[in-house]
């Protein structure tokens, strides 16, 4: 479904093709739920609260959005088809953020 969209706007389904339907995700993150600060600010939230370091705030964030997009790309909807626990996705996607924030340091130098 594209943004915009609502469900009432789609056009009516036959009831093979409901019956065919498996999963349905909604992406509710600035609709249904807001976060104050940045999602980098609560990776290394967590991060500190568990003893580790946290590099920078704002590197932290742009490492999230890209492991976010490459975890999407690598096993779309949070795992599903690989039949892996969505807690694992996530566990995935934010251990890959900081991991993409020590190789651009890395790179950096």
């Amino acid at each position: 479904m594209h943004p915009g969209h609502h469900l009432h706007s789609l056009p009516s389904m036959s009831p093979s093709l409901l019956s065919k339907l498996r999963l349905v995700t909604v992406d509710v993150t600035g609709t249904l739920i807001a976060y104050r600060g940045q999602l980098g600010d609560y990776c290394c939230m967590a991060a500190k609260s568990a003893g580790m370091p946290c590099p920078d705030y704002a590197r932290v964030h742009q490492g999230f959005k890209l492991a976010y997009a490459e975890m999407s790309r690598r096993h779309p909807c949070f795992g599903h088809a690989a039949a892996m626990p969505n807690a694992e996705w996530w566990k995935m996607c934010v251990r890959d953020s900081f991991a993409m924030v020590r190789q651009a340091a890395r790179s950096a130098k």
